[in-house]
């Protein structure tokens, strides 16, 4: 190994909703995160992300990086082809150009699907692989809710995943990774990847991280098989992304194992199997929006203006799992429930949102509102309100989940219809940060109800100031119902579609 060590590092990660209508372009990861090359460490300075972690990783370790991509950008429909070119075309093209490399560290979602790869991931590391040879280590990060295919594992030696959800570990997953990768580099350990998976599509309560349930059990094994197993460099589970149509869709577990050794494999094996025992548990309770409604009225009265707001969290609408953001069904029956003192966020909704901004603050405005992208999934509704606040949408995201980041919303207005403040905005975005609402001068501390569009990384910034959570499957894209969605390449049968 050369001193210092030369490391190829990026990240490129999408989490695809192959059911989705909305295809991603790079004009979408140039909206949400964009870098290449030297312009990477200043973009990532001060973030939470993987390649802020990678820095300092880098730092420490005494490492020569060589920088190709950092892009991200909200889930939504099949990675179009100028956006593969752009990203994954410039990682590869900066490993050929690179010489002779000590390692790669690269940071992935892992539920990645393009127009023309179903594995994305899978076909980028064997095209990695084909430019820096059979090897050189390779160590990538994932998401908790990566779909780890065969091709993943076969190439790359170190899987690392996070280990939080809401995920709030992104820097120092690739510290860890970082720390094993140098470990290889130096002749120290020889990494390989033991994959095994069950005939599962959903399963270890979705990952959730703030309960105890079977991924916490999981995870609380994998922690001290790493401190007591020498042979046991990392343990990775993911619980999988279901609306993704890809047959090896579904939780995983990877252990990283020093060399191959049949009881690594046996270990992956074992923890699956607790998976498919557990298999039924979910900690979450789904209201359909009349029941949410209901349970409002349920509810004891709040403190006063100090109590916190009721968050009412709709999962099927959350642009977080691909669904279009745009969905009608929550919003309106808080209209027809007649609620108070209560914010919205957010509704996507360009044409709505230019025609509030063109009305200006203070103005009166009837419109269509949401549903245009498909109305199965909440149809247009016909409001009336006064616009409160015209904003440009950007804001610097302060919580646990995206600190550091600059988000975007567009072109964007607040709508008082009624007593519920809604933000419409004219891009999709999942409602992980308070700055969502306070951007646009609305504090949700002072609010009775909240809604966000978000099933489980609202909690990070949220949950803190609720005094109750509400989890609502109103029926829109990303629904709890997968019976509702057209598979066609998963493998079947598989719980919970056909197996119990």
């Amino acid at each position: 190994m050369r001193t210092p060590p030369r490391v190829l590092t990026g990240l490129f990660g999408h989490e695809t909703n192959t059911f989705s209508q909305l295809p991603t372009t790079l004009a979408h990861f140039e909206d949400y995160l964009l870098a290449f090359g030297d312009d990477i460490p200043a973009t990532v300075e001060g973030s939470v992300i993987e390649p802020a972690g990678v820095e300092d990783a880098a730092a420490e370790l005494g490492w020569e990086l060589l920088r190709s991509v950092v892009a991200w950008t909200t889930p939504s429909g099949r990675v179009a082809r100028d956006a593969w070119d752009a990203c994954a075309g410039h990682a590869l093209e900066t490993a050929a150009k690179a010489g002779q490399l000590d390692g790669v560290l690269f940071s992935m979602h892992g539920a990645m699907a393009t127009v023309d790869h179903d594995d994305a991931e899978g076909e980028f590391l064997e095209q990695l692989r084909g430019v820096i040879g059979p090897d050189v280590p390779v160590a990538i990060t994932l998401d908790l809710h990566a779909n780890v295919t065969e091709r993943m594992a076969r190439h790359a030696d170190i899987i690392c995943a996070y280990r939080t959800y809401p995920h709030i570990d992104q820097a120092p997953t690739a510290k860890r990774a970082a720390k094993i990768l140098d470990m290889a580099m130096k002749g120290e350990v020889r990494p390989v990847s033991h994959i095994a998976r069950r005939d599962l599509l959903g399963g270890l309560d979705s990952g959730r991280t703030t309960v105890d349930n079977p991924m916490t059990e999981l995870l609380a094994r994998a922690d001290k098989l790493e401190a007591t197993d020498d042979g046991v460099l990392l343990v990775s589970v993911q619980a999988g992304f279901c609306p993704a149509d890809l047959d090896e869709a579904g939780p995983t577990v990877v252990v990283c194992g020093d060399g191959h050794d049949t009881r690594f494999q046996a270990i992956a094996e074992d923890f699956m199997d607790h998976a498919w025992e557990t298999r039924h548990y979910d900690s979450n309770e789904y209201l359909d929006v009349a029941g949410a409604m209901q349970r409002l009225v349920e509810l004891p009265a709040s403190d006063g203006p100090t109590g916190g707001p009721v968050v009412l969290a709709d999962a099927s609408d959350n642009p977080g799992s691909g669904a279009y953001g745009d969905s009608t069904f929550l919003l309106n029956g808080m209209i027809k429930a007649g609620l108070e003192n209560a914010a919205f966020g957010t509704i996507c909704d360009p044409d709505a949102a230019a025609h509030l901004v063109a009305a200006g603050e203070g103005a009166t405005a009837t419109l269509s509102l949401g549903g245009k992208v498909d109305a199965t999934y909440g149809p247009p509704i016909d409001v009336t309100g006064t616009v409160v606040t015209v904003t440009d949408g950007s804001y610097l995201a302060l919580g646990p989940r995206w600190g550091g980041t600059i988000q975007h919303l567009g072109a964007t207005a607040v709508l008082r219809v009624g007593g519920i403040d809604v933000i419409v905005a004219s891009k999709r975005l999942q409602c992980t940060e308070l700055e969502t609402f306070t951007h646009a001068g609305i504090d949700p501390r002072e609010k009775d109800v909240v809604a966000v569009k978000s099933i489980h990384h609202f909690r990070a910034a949220y949950e803190p100031i609720a005094r109750q959570v509400l989890i609502i499957d109103s029926g829109a894209l990303a629904t709890k119902d997968f019976g509702k969605l057209p598979y066609k390449n998963l493998r079947r049968p598989i719980f919970p579609l056909d197996l119990d």
